[in-house]
């Protein structure tokens, strides 16, 4: 079947080791360019390095060699911090050519990159042209094959002559705002060279590469690889999940701290790892595991204010797949120093054998400081019909809308706890299953041996379940794991409730007309992850609800979720879930859960195995994107009391 609730995401915080950002704890790089898969980078502390020709400070840093000999080879290492790109080199070369005015005919150590912009990688050349006595040192910039490039603004470069001389040392800083898509250069690709003219006479070029650069094939340059500081948290992270080398499917940059920096964001295979200045000081990462089964289920990823409070929500679309098909969910997270949080999710995509349908969503800005609204739009389906697909509607996400449905557009906007409806279009085709069954019946032709008068028993309540059996494929001497009595329509006759593994009918003289049965798929993995169903009257209005308890599994983690419908002329919506039990190996938490007339009450009840200390998950009072409300801890809640108010249960009084 096409899955009917997400995996719940798991998160944890992770606080790393005090990291030193001076250069002298730098990831240790290979002497040799052929041994390199990648570029390094190294990040660099604040002020770390004085840009003077002298490389004094690159001390801690291990160099990369590329030529030999005493002409045209070069020791190099590039570095970073916060506001541009740091270069290093010493250079072996038998006589510096410059001219008055640098170009392509002067000696210069030429760095290529290759960044991302909207329409895929481009590429620039930064020319470093050492000084002579009485010349400055000059950085200009260009795209590849350029004749002419143009000074770089707040760029500094120095040179100075080599110890015991044959050649200079050269020491850059480029800013990023000098670089085209520099905002963005962890995600790019690049190469240096030493271009070395051997005179003024014969202006040809030659000179060590790093990796040689085809304009056409911009992607097979290497990757650039930062290491050290922060960038030392991802690569933690990766190696800790034996991800060594795996690349970001997506790299996200944006302010969801508040702090004048922007956090990093990274989505690589299953995960989403967040840090920055403001999370843990810079010292740590915040991480969550998404509910999908490879990294190819990751379809989207963006930052995006959806709150209205200036900090941006990370918005990801996942595909999760079933036996019977799959569907996509757009999830909406919020990162913070401690977490990362769902705070709501909603089903756009189902995909079966047979077709497939879809909703368009679209956000719409906000007026006058309200957050903004996101519309969704029924599609044309493809393939499927009200017939053919018969999945129940989900009740751990807000379900899509479907084209034969009651609404064809649903709006939504971020009330301070949830994303709440604040507008529906209704579906002018729309017709309810009682007014379709009237419709059947008023045209249904009378059989040539009744007269035309003559009326029609209903059926017996032993027929109408051996019609749910038939076109469930359940078999006939198949006896009903949970069955009983309870007046949930509003009838006099009281309603009879069964359970087949986890579909649920309900069937009665007055419901319908004792013509017809409510059927409902439980969203269990397993029918023996059903662990309770009863009929209680929760509301208080004289008809009992449905409830049930269901037992999830998160990886080695084991909860039960408590979730109650009321059975209307309209549908089964959902009033109350929540989260009563959680096990994982022998510590076990379960909650308390008490009926009366007209309520509930659940107290937080006992914990075995994990204390306030030993919990490691990071505390929430508010419902994830699944809907489901969070387990009552006993060191840290009070009993909470549940009254029907509005179509919801919801604590208080």
């Amino acid at each position: 079947m096409i899955p009917s609730k997400p995996r719940m995401p798991r998160f944890a915080l992770v606080a790393s080791t005090t990291l030193a950002l001076s250069i002298a704890h730098l990831l240790a790089l290979s002497s040799s360019a052929k041994a390199q898969l990648a570029l390094p980078m190294t990040e660099l502390a604040e002020r770390a390095v004085r840009v003077d020709g002298m490389l004094r400070d690159w001390r801690g840093v291990r160099m990369t060699s590329i030529g030999a000999g005493d002409d045209g080879a070069m020791r190099f290492a590039l570095g970073y911090d916060t506001q541009g790109l740091y270069v290093a080199c010493d250079v072996a070369d038998t006589r510096l050519v410059r001219n008055a005015e640098p170009g392509d005919g002067d000696d210069a150590v030429v760095l290529t990159l290759a960044l991302p912009s909207a329409r895929g990688l481009g590429a620039t050349e930064i020319w470093l042209h050492p000084g002579e006595p009485g010349k400055a040192a000059v950085a200009t910039i260009g795209p590849i094959g350029a004749r002419r490039r143009s000074p770089i603004r707040d760029a500094r470069v120095v040179e100075a002559p080599r110890p015991g001389g044959g050649g200079y040392t050269l020491e850059a800083f480029i800013p990023f705002s000098a670089i085209p898509g520099g905002a963005r250069w962890q995600e790019g690709r690049g190469t240096i060279r030493l271009h070395d003219v051997d005179s003024l006479s014969h202006p040809e070029a030659s000179g060590a590469s790093f990796a040689p650069v085809d304009p056409a094939h911009l992607d097979e340059l290497p990757p650039l690889r930062p290491s050290g500081g922060q960038e030392a948290l991802l690569d933690r992270f990766l190696h800790e999940r034996s991800l060594d080398g795996a690349r970001p499917r997506f790299d996200l940059r944006g302010n969801v701290m508040g702090d004048p920096t922007p956090e990093r964001v990274v989505l690589v295979d299953r995960y989403v790892v967040a840090y920055g200045p403001a999370i843990q000081d810079g010292r740590g990462f915040v991480f969550v595991e998404l509910g999908i089964g490879s990294a190819g289920d990751l379809r989207d990823a963006r930052l995006e204010d959806l709150t209205g409070d200036g900090l941006a929500e990370l918005v990801v679309t996942i595909r999760q797949r079933g036996e019977g098909g799959s569907r996509d969910l757009l999830q909406v997270l919020r990162i913070d120093e401690r977490a990362i949080a769902p705070l709501w999710g909603l089903e756009t995509r189902k995909e079966t054998a047979a077709g497939y349908v879809e909703n368009t969503v679209r956000v719409e800005r906000g007026r006058r400081g309200q957050p903004p609204t996101l519309i969704v739009r029924a599609g044309e389906p493809h393939g499927l019909d009200e017939r053919s697909l018969r999945e129940s509607p989900p009740t751990d996400v807000e379900p899509m809308l479907l084209a034969w449905g009651p609404a064809i557009e649903r709006s939504f906007r971020w009330d301070g706890r949830t994303f709440a409806r604040v507008g529906e279009r209704p579906n002018p085709s729309y017709v309810s299953p009682e007014e379709r069954a009237a419709r059947e019946r008023a045209t249904a032709r009378p059989s040539a041996s009744e007269a035309p008068d003559s009326a029609v028993a209903a059926p017996t309540s032993d027929q109408l379940l051996a019609e749910f059996r038939r076109q469930r494929g359940i078999p006939s001497g198949a006896r009903a794991t949970r069955e009983l009595e309870a007046n949930v329509w509003g009838g006099r006759a009281n309603e009879r409730i069964a359970l087949f593994g986890n579909e649920l009918v309900i069937f009665g003289p007055d419901f319908r007309g004792g013509t017809g049965w409510f059927s409902f798929r439980i969203p269990a993995a397993s029918p023996t992850d059903v662990l309770d169903l009863r009929a209680v009257d929760v509301t208080g209005d004289g008809r009992a609800e449905i409830v049930y308890r269901v037992r999830q599994s998160l990886g080695d983690i084991s909860r039960e979720v408590l979730i109650i419908h009321q059975l209307t002329e309209s549908g089964f919506p959902v009033l109350l879930q929540r989260e009563v039990a959680r096990t994982q190996g022998a510590n076990q938490i379960t909650n308390e859960v008490r009926f009366d007339r007209g309520g509930l009450e659940v107290r937080p009840g006992t914990a075995r195995g994990w204390t306030q200390a030993s919990w490691p998950y990071a505390p929430t009072t508010s419902a994830g994107p699944d809907g489901i409300e969070p387990l009552l801890l006993p060191w840290a809640a009070q009993p909470q009391r549940y009254r029907f108010l509005n179509g919801r249960l919801v604590t208080g009084g």
